[in-house]
């Protein structure tokens, strides 16, 4: 009886953490399959290349009506209907994330994994208007559309874009806390 009785709670246990997306992270890169229901971006990530280390974006997996839930959902739905670009996270097999990140001067996040499960698409608002200026572009970031590319190296290069899609900073990432 007391082995049944752990059994069931171990099923309880896994269908809980299923159905809330604590599923673990997998290494992914272009040649994860297009279709497959994979998560490629859980975790906490510091910045390497374009960002200083101590910069960072977190990447929880979340369930579905959790995503539909927060403030930035809605507006993202908004955009697209405007950009006429198709509805967000409407892939069958989309992994859905919420999360922050520190530069920019801070900001949040709403995203789907795309049908090819090591790419994303996603939408972001930073705390305060963030003028972000480099050798060829200048943009005023306050929200808008953002990517996400993950390799096997555990690296994701991201791309945020200003609110008019004119301009584009390249952030990159690499998956681990940064500890000083």
């Amino acid at each position: 009886m007391r082995s049944l009785l752990v059994a069931l709670a171990v099923l309880v246990a896994t269908t809980v953490l299923a159905a809330t997306g604590s599923a673990a992270r997998e290494r992914c890169d272009v040649r994860t399959p297009t279709g497959a229901v994979v998560d490629c971006f859980t975790g906490t990530y510091h910045g390497t290349g374009f960002l200083p280390m101590e910069e960072t974006i977190l990447f929880e997996r979340v369930a579905v009506t959790r995503l539909h839930a927060d403030e930035l959902w809605p507006l993202w739905l908004d955009e697209a209907a405007a950009n006429r670009s198709a509805p967000p996270c409407g892939n069958r097999n989309a992994v859905a994330y919420i999360g922050a990140f520190s530069f920019y001067g801070g900001g949040s996040f709403v995203a789907c994994s795309r049908s090819t499960p090591n790419m994303l698409s996603g939408f972001f608002r930073v705390r305060n208007t963030y003028r972000f200026v480099d050798g060829t572009t200048a943009a005023t970031l306050t929200r808008g559309a953002f990517s996400a590319t993950a390799a096997w190296d555990n690296v994701l290069e991201l791309v945020f874009s200003d609110a008019r899609h004119r301009h584009y900073a390249q952030p990159e990432v690499v998956l681990g806390r940064f500890k000083r």
